[in-house]
């Protein structure tokens, strides 16, 4: 989700650039909401769950490029598949099958501005990568304000797939209570299989609104109705920058200046460890990930208060205790 998000900033950099390419993009079905109604993408080509059988959708299509952005063996059969000329990045598998390897971009760039190097090295002029995107869905939207009463909310999204980017539920309900206290509604969301995160958390915070089961349209004109989004690294937290909302990430394991929310108001709150980055699956210096639990509710809490403070938010000012 975080990878598909982050391609819409280069995206529209090209398409301001060359209006004229059509552009379609491979994408698997649980991400190609990503792209949803975006106006710089022609075409949402969505894979099948065997193999094949979008390796025979594609040997019948034709393309000026191709451009792998993942340099695995599943990217390297698609992009044989169709017809034209194939562009890879230096280090790929079978590096000899692709009409032309792009160099590597530098590995301490923001994803953004990597994949930028990449559309550069084929002809995009663009300096500054554009913000994020993703479309408004008006028909969603209205169902939200009907849902929440036009209340103002903050949105926390409080789960993650890595154990090693899971800040602790305690240190969200705290953070919840906060914002209540200073009037501010609280809406938990999750994704499949994370209910029993924001139920834990929702314990702890009666007056919370839990939504589950939200398409990423709905999901998205959520955050972008809320005066602020307070979650982990996550592919959501994107999804708040491509709405525009003020972001707060709690971080761990994975690096921040590579993946941070890029170009909205936000703070990362992350202490440092030799040992970060790191994968992420597990930790290899401790029985528990320290990173993310070394992060305090109290630095959440005043990276919240300067974040509201950049905004200038409509809100009551953070109670303070």
């Amino acid at each position: 989700m975080g990878d598909c998000l982050l391609l819409t900033s280069p995206l529209r950099a090209l398409k301001q650039e060359f209006p004229g390419f059509k552009v379609s993009v491979l994408v698997d079905p649980r991400f190609s909401d990503c792209f949803d109604l975006n106006s710089d993408v022609d075409e949402i080509l969505v894979t099948s769950n065997e193999k094949y059988q979008t390796v025979g959708r594609l040997l019948i299509r034709r393309f000026h490029a191709i451009v792998n952005l993942h340099g695995g063996p599943t990217g390297l059969s698609y992009s044989c598949a169709a017809w034209g000329r194939r562009f890879g990045v230096e280090g790929y598998q079978y590096d000899r099958l692709y009409s032309a390897l792009i160099p590597r971009p530098a590995l301490d760039l923001h994803t953004v501005e990597a994949t930028m190097e990449l559309f550069r090295w084929l002809g995009v002029h663009a300096e500054n990568p554009p913000p994020l995107h993703y479309a408004p869905h008006p028909e969603e939207a209205d169902w939200l304000r009907e849902t929440l009463r036009d209340r103002p909310y903050v949105v926390i999204h409080p789960a993650t797939r890595m154990e090693t980017k899971q800040w602790s539920t305690a240190g969200f309900a705290s953070v919840g209570n906060l914002l209540g206290r200073s009037g501010w509604h609280t809406v938990l969301t999750s994704g499949p299989g994370e209910e029993a995160v924001v139920g834990e958390i929702a314990q702890d915070l009666p007056a919370s609104v839990m939504l589950f089961g939200l398409t990423m349209p709905q999901l998205a004109e959520l955050i972008r109705g809320a005066r602020l989004y307070v979650g982990n690294d996550s592919g959501p937290m994107h999804l708040a920058a491509a709405v525009g909302t003020p972001t707060l990430a709690v971080w761990g394991s994975s690096d921040s200046k590579r993946w941070r929310p890029w170009r909205v108001a936000h703070r990362v709150v992350q202490n440092p460890f030799d040992c970060n980055p790191c994968a992420g699956y597990q930790c290899d210096v401790a029985e528990t990930p320290l990173c993310i639990e070394s992060v305090t509710t109290r630095q959440v809490e005043e990276a919240i208060q300067s974040l509201l403070q950049e905004t200038g938010a409509d809100t009551p000012a953070l109670a303070t205790h």
